[in-house]
């Protein structure tokens, strides 16, 4: 009788231990800050493809590193082929960004179609974040790592249909008021 009382109180011990370091493990990622680096179409600009970095978590990234497996290519303008290009040499790419507060983002212009695919080729662009968080009750930092990977041919027969309809508006009215002034 006492062994088997024994078992199930061990068995119990198991199972709030286990639930116990679940719970954390899910509380943690959930607090964790998450930095992704993506291409994105730009909705104001036909045509134009920008680079976003956005910390996806819900805590502050600190130290924020970055790399990459090319160098990358930006203002990478053409829209069948590249018209010009540079190497990006500075901006948060290639600076970092010392605190990045949580749903934070940055957006970059990187080009358009066909001078981005110039220049990167058929290769997809791997970015690769280091930073680190302060988490709750701990003394120390703990660093992340997460990586990125970009690839330019998913773009490939995008609609770039003007879709600035503020900017319309704005030309139209502006038409108007043209027309007006000359009655």
């Amino acid at each position: 009788m006492e062994s088997s009382a024994f078992i199930i109180s061990l068995v119990a011990v198991i199972i709030a231990t286990a639930s116990t370091v679940v719970s954390y493990l899910i509380y943690r990622q959930a607090r964790d800050p998450e930095i992704v680096v993506y291409a994105q179409i730009d909705e104001r600009r036909p045509s134009i493809i920008n680079l976003v970095i956005e910390n996806i978590g819900n805590s502050p990234a600190w130290n924020v590193s970055f790399s990459s497996s090319e160098p990358v290519p930006y203002r990478a303008f053409g829209i069948d082929k590249l018209s010009d290009s540079e190497i990006m040499s500075n901006g948060p790419l290639i600076n970092g960004i010392p605190c990045f507060g949580p749903r934070a983002k940055r957006v970059l212009t990187w080009g358009q179609f066909g001078g981005i695919r110039d220049k990167l080729g058929k290769e997809c662009l791997d970015i690769e974040a280091i930073y680190f968080s302060k988490p709750a009750l701990s003394f120390f930092r703990k660093k992340h790592k997460s990586i990125s990977r970009l690839d330019i041919k998913s773009f490939e027969c995008s609609d770039v249909s003007d879709h600035n309809w503020n900017q319309k508006i704005a030309e139209e009215l502006k038409k108007i008021a043209n027309y007006m002034k000359s009655q």
